[in-house]
């Protein structure tokens, strides 16, 4: 029995091609994120599933191995993109297993390919308005201004039982997202007893920072107005956002009272017991001057100017600006590998609130880039999953139930 061996030229061009497919999977997970869409949402799903990378990794080198005699120059290149290849598909694992651990949670493979934790449009099933916004004018005429809306995902009514709440703030860079568009944080909250109000903000450039952080507070209102009708506890509330929503929702708990960033609507007490970000902004000065954002016209109209001509509205809307001791409890949940916000934002902001005493925790999530909870089985989201549950737990024994506005 003869074996097939392919002609030279064709082993030649099949280990430059592995090869090539190899380096360029490895460049996309490691290498700073490309401006061109498609090549960034090619690259976040690489990073989301890196374990994919295993099985090309593990063939490039078999493939190199064997053709190594023959053709020694392309199977060594073969051989070392295939192995930085499965590097970036095992590592995470690796890094990840100790964070696990200290969270309680041990990593399950079975549940990597768990699902998308995506949705394209919102569930207009549970759609409700509840705001009209914008300039005086426009709100004083019946049916005009802006309609702000939310998702319900609330818990079934139960005598005598109050839920806490949830409101979820989506990402998007200020400029684009909507409600409900991580529906699979909505169904494990509700699993473990909480509702989610999944809410809608006004979009950057109609808006700016400030006013999309009145629209939160605007919406924490309404909540809390309609905790009664929903069946949800007013005093166990918790803000909760991701990336833009994160930025948003921890400037409006930490603004709480400050009549320099109003609710966007007669919203009474808009104080939470707790705020949640995954991956959000701290310091938008920051940001903004280190990444590709400085190059991005729109941040100047989102944030009403530059950094040196308005600096009271840069301050306001980067928690990590303020940060004060009387904070409701927080917790930072942030990518080590972030490429869109620099994880050096969520550990400054963690250094910030240690050092004024304000309950906080932050969870570093090894090798994870922005958005990791798109795997809703990755090892990220699992991390940040039991991460949030321990958060939870401590906001039952916390004697912090919010703060009446000053």
């Amino acid at each position: 029995m003869t074996s097939v061996v392919p002609p030279p030229l064709v082993a030649r061009v099949l280990l430059l091609a592995g090869g090539s497919l190899n380096a360029a999977l490895a460049v996309l997970v490691a290498s700073p994120l490309p401006r061109v869409p498609l090549l960034v949402l090619v690259a976040a799903a690489i990073t989301s599933w890196g374990l994919l990378l295993v099985a090309p990794g593990l063939l490039g080198l078999a493939a190199a191995a064997l053709a190594g005699r023959r053709h020694p120059w392309c199977a060594g290149l073969a051989s070392l993109a295939s192995f930085a290849a499965l590097v970036y598909g095992v590592m995470p694992y690796a890094a990840a297993y100790g964070t696990a651990a200290r969270q309680g949670q041990p990593l399950t493979p079975a549940d990597y390919f768990d699902g998308v934790n995506y949705a394209k449009v919102p569930d207009r099933s549970r759609t409700v308005t509840y705001a009209r916004v914008g300039d005086r004018e426009a709100r004083g005429r019946r049916g005009h201004g802006h309609r702000l809306e939310l998702d319900l995902w609330a818990l079934p009514k139960r005598a005598g039982v109050r839920h806490p709440a949830v409101v979820w703030v989506h990402g998007g860079g200020w400029n684009k997202g909507h409600r409900s568009q991580t529906p699979e944080w909505n169904r494990w909250f509700n699993a473990r007893g909480w509702s989610v109000f999944d809410i809608d903000y006004r979009l950057a450039p109609h808006a700016t920072q400030l006013d999309q952080i009145g629209d939160v507070k605007c919406a924490v209102g309404w909540v809390k107005r309609h905790a009664r009708a929903y069946g949800v506890d007013p005093d166990r509330l918790l803000l909760v956002g991701s990336s833009a929503g994160g930025n948003l929702a921890l400037s409006a708990a930490y603004t709480d009272g400050d009549s320099r960033v109003p609710a966007s609507c007669e919203a009474g007490d808009s104080s939470v017991s707790g705020v949640i970000s995954l991956y959000g902004p701290t310091d938008m000065r920051r940001l903004i001057a280190g990444t590709a954002l400085r190059a991005d016209p729109m941040m100047a109209r989102l944030m009403g100017g530059s950094a040196a001509s308005a600096p009271a509205r840069y301050r306001l809307g980067s928690p990590a600006r303020l940060v004060r001791g009387d904070l409701p409890p927080t917790l930072l949940l942030h990518g080590g590998a972030d490429r869109a916000v620099p994880v050096a934002q969520a550990r400054e902001l963690a250094r910030r609130l240690k050092g004024a005493g304000a309950p906080a925790t932050y969870v570093e999530l090894p090798w994870a880039d922005h958005c990791f909870d798109v795997n809703w089985g990755g090892w990220g989201s699992q991390i940040a999953r039991a991460a949030t549950e321990r958060f939870l737990s401590t906001l039952d024994r916390s004697p912090y139930r919010g703060k009446s506005p000053a």
